[in-house]
């Protein structure tokens, strides 16, 4: 009915000038003496003809109207398949709608190349700058090796605490370089991503080697014990999301420690939580599963705000800790969303400013 309305509307001013004819017509055939009979004969005739030409003329507005709907929704396929034009406007809009439809594929297309290109680039530049810092890494740690050495009794006691430094800030760009490959590769069509079954002790053991200085250097505690739990996950982008989790507790962590915890788990991680506890926490929607695995990674740091937490994972969203740490990009926790929910795994975070943090990576379908 709704189709209907719209066509009468249309034809509103046609069926106007109808009736006004036909009441033209019925006063002169009544002012020249024709029987009133042969008059409604006649009248009822054309009514039946107007009534026949409203519906095929509504039937192929109808028919017109399901095809420019059906190609808002896929214009590439429906382009070709436009009905012949019965008039001169319809051709021309035809004609019209082949341009535009031209004009965007070649603009899809060069856009296209041009992601591909930077995506490229990005790249490239990535691996090139790996080899600079791996350089610099080597000079750094040789220059603290001759140093220890040597053991010169002259040299100034700050020495070591700035080679230290300069470890820290070195490791810190090489932990942005990564993110700048990572999030490039995440933005492209094809991945490569290998799922496969994995032993999650290999991968957190080595996120722990890769940030051990960085514990040693803020005197920070570190408890975890070594399992033989198996699970089905891609090993390289599950890595990086712990790298970025244990980054983060670390970043913001002064005093106490960190602890990571593997725990195989056969129920909702909402079932045992408070209210409160649920809304304070973060999750990705995702299905869940009877047979899963949380690896949860706790702190003792600075916590998040209620009102930062439930936006953490936003994109470029820094929040209270990102305005007190000049470092923060916002980037780290959105890659990690992203990553986990392509695996089909989810991520939780829960947290109370000035009482720590806790991440947990909960992988579905699991096996041990």
């Amino acid at each position: 009915m709704k189709h209907f309305r719209f066509y009468i509307r249309e034809q509103i001013r046609w069926l106007a000038v109808i009736v006004f004819i036909a009441i033209v017509m019925i006063a002169t055939m009544l002012l020249n003496n024709i029987p009133v009979r042969e008059i409604v004969y006649g009248m009822i005739l054309c009514f039946f003809l107007l009534i026949v030409a409203v519906l095929t003329g509504y039937a192929r507005h109808y028919d017109n109207f399901r095809w420019l709907e059906q190609m808002q929704k896929n214009t590439s396929e429906m382009i070709n398949d436009m009905k012949p034009p019965e008039y001169m406007y319809e051709t021309q809009y035809q004609d019209c709608i082949r341009s535009i439809a031209r004009e965007k594929n070649e603009f899809q297309n060069q856009t296209l190349k041009r992601q591909q290109d930077t995506s490229e680039y990005y790249s490239m530049w990535v691996h090139q700058i790996k080899t600079p810092i791996a350089a610099l890494k080597l000079l750094i740690d040789e220059d603290i090796r001759i140093y220890l050495d040597a053991d010169c009794a002259g040299e100034e006691p700050s020495y070591l605490l700035h080679e230290r430094q300069k470890q820290q800030e070195l490791f810190r760009i090489e932990q942005y370089v990564d993110m700048a490959l990572q999030y490039t590769r995440l933005g492209s069509d094809t991945n490569d991503f290998v799922i496969q079954k994995i032993p999650l002790d290999e991968v957190i053991k080595l996120s722990i080697h890769k940030y051990a200085k960085q514990f040693i250097h803020k005197k920070l505690r570190l408890s975890y014990i070594p399992h033989d739990i198996m699970a089905v996950t891609d090993k390289k982008w599950l890595g990086f999301v712990i790298d970025q989790l244990l980054s983060n507790a670390v970043k913001y962590t002064k005093q106490g420690g960190v602890t990571i915890s593997v725990v195989p788990t056969s129920a909702d991680v909402n079932e045992s939580k408070t209210e409160e506890e649920k809304i304070s926490w973060y999750e990705r929607t995702c299905h869940t599963d009877n047979e899963s695995i949380s690896i949860k990674i706790e702190d003792t740091g600075i916590g998040i705000s209620a009102q930062d937490l439930p936006r953490i994972c936003e994109k470029g969203y820094t929040g209270y800790n990102g305005h007190a740490d000049q470092y923060s990009t916002g980037i780290g926790l959105y890659l990690c969303r992203e990553i986990l929910d392509k695996l089909g795994h989810k991520l939780v975070i829960t947290s109370e400013q000035g009482n720590g943090t806790k991440a947990e990576i909960i992988l579905f379908h699991s096996l041990s």
